[in-house]
């Protein structure tokens, strides 16, 4: 019995502790993912209380004194719990998973599996009072009642019912998720079910142990993956936009725009010359960044970029900048592409007459706060075709921000009004990959 014991205990401790560890890489990773990051920290968190609880139940398991008594009562009230508990928690996790595969949202069996928790906690605490699933001898040394097959039999529930939703839904899942959530659910019935055969066993808890190591290795695995393809899309989108700000028809009519300037004004020309040099130099510089700038950096890009247009367009285009903010740092051309679309697509495309186009920056909310707005021909933002493709730039900058720098866009835009860009940095965060 002894060998017995110190065999549960040290297992369980030992898997209570990597769930801690699971729990604290999921927190520094959970960027990649909050919704489910926080999930699955529940999940390995409530695994590791549930495994502690159980070993405190092993330990003190047949210890006469009235410290053991307490101890070992309250430890399996507690292995029981957080055992009911995981199976909610589970659902939880899984729910996110599929939601995020499929794009189904509001899949309400999860809270099948809470009622079937709030059902449990209900029978342990009939237990407390009136023992009818398990009790304990002189010696504090559990044993079952003639319902002790309760507690098993309602996680046998829950567990099916969550693995007939995964099957629904398989298909949406990655080969890696599949194997780890039918293994999470699985490996705990043929544990629950060899513990009822070969009683003394906590077989359930065991394939817990293992089912914990095979979910986190899941979710690792497709940390990684969106680290891959992360890594993959910068690339690929600052190479997109160094060819799309180096293009031969802005070249082209900034020569012309420096031409004009020498036989009107040579000193002009020369100041033209020098913001055409500082925008070909800053595009350059940018496309060897693999993280974030200072906005800094991004705002003299921009100005050489309006600087250039404001020489080509005259009085029709005017430029307003109201930069409060700049203790913080933006993805190359993030900035640019959003005053680039006002220009091309809101002030030229119809011709406004006195155009304007305001680029601001402040610190307000705990975040930091980029707008930049004209007053151009606008457009229905509820109907924008990220697909189109004057818009792509958009969709990849928007997606630049949340990656690299957990940044957020809002577009107001009103026909005949104009449009407003409004990008959100949280403040007092590193930019990713700092």
């Amino acid at each position: 019995m002894n060998v017995l014991r110190y065999f549960h205990f040290t297992y369980e401790i030992w898997g209570a502790l990597f769930c801690l560890v699971a729990c604290v890489v999921a927190f520094m990773t959970r960027k990649f993912d909050k919704k489910g990051a926080f999930r699955l920290m529940s999940l390995m968190f409530c695994s590791a209380l549930l495994m502690v609880s159980d070993a405190l139940a092993w330990w003190f398991r047949g210890d006469p004194s009235d410290v053991g008594g307490v101890v070992v009562k309250i430890a399996v009230f507690c292995a029981f719990m957080f055992g009911f508990l995981v199976m909610p928690l589970t659902a939880e996790y899984v729910s996110h998973i599929v939601s995020v595969r499929s794009g189904i949202k509001g899949l309400i069996w999860k809270y099948i599996e809470w009622a079937l928790f709030g059902i449990g906690v209900i029978m342990l605490t009939v237990n407390v009072f009136y023992r009818f699933m398990y009790s304990f001898d002189a010696s504090n040394t559990y044993f079952r009642l003639d319902f002790g097959f309760a507690p098993g039999l309602l996680a046998l529930i829950g567990i099916a019912i969550t693995l007939g939703v995964v099957f629904e839904y398989i298909k949406s899942l990655n080969k890696y998720e599949r194997v780890a959530v039918i293994l999470f659910l699985v490996l705990p019935i043929i544990g629950t079910l060899l513990q009822t055969l070969y009683y003394g066993l906590s077989l359930s808890y065991l394939s817990l142990v293992i089912s914990a190591f095979v979910m986190f290795f899941s979710y690792i695995r497709n940390y990684i993956d969106f680290n891959t393809q992360k890594e993959k899309l910068l690339t690929e989108e600052r190479i997109r936009l160094f060819n799309h700000q180096i293009q031969p028809h802005f070249i082209f009519n900034s020569l012309s725009v420096i031409r004009h300037l020498i036989g009107k004004s040579p000193d002009e020309a020369i100041d033209a010359l020098n913001e055409f040099s500082g925008y070909l130099r800053g595009c350059t510089d940018f496309l060897k960044e693999v993280d974030t700038i200072p906005v800094n950096r991004e705002i003299d890009l921009v100005k050489h970029y309006l600087y250039m247009e404001k020489k080509r367009f005259g009085e029709s285009v005017n430029v307003k900048f109201d930069i409060e903010d700049t203790l913080f740092e933006v993805p190359p051309f993030a900035i640019l592409t959003f005053v680039e679309n006002s220009l091309t697509h809101g002030l030229r495309a119809s011709r406004v007459v006195n155009g304007t186009i305001v680029i601001s920056t402040k610190l307000t909310g705990g975040n930091h706060v980029i707008t930049v707005a004209d007053n151009g021909i606008g457009f229905d933002s509820e109907s924008l075709e990220y697909s189109s493709e004057e818009h792509v730039g958009i969709k990849n900058t928007e997606q630049r921000l949340q990656l690299m720098c957990d940044g957020s866009v809002y577009i107001d835009s009103k026909e005949g009004v104009g449009t407003s860009v409004t990008i959100y940095i949280p403040a007092g965060k590193k930019a990713k990959g700092k």
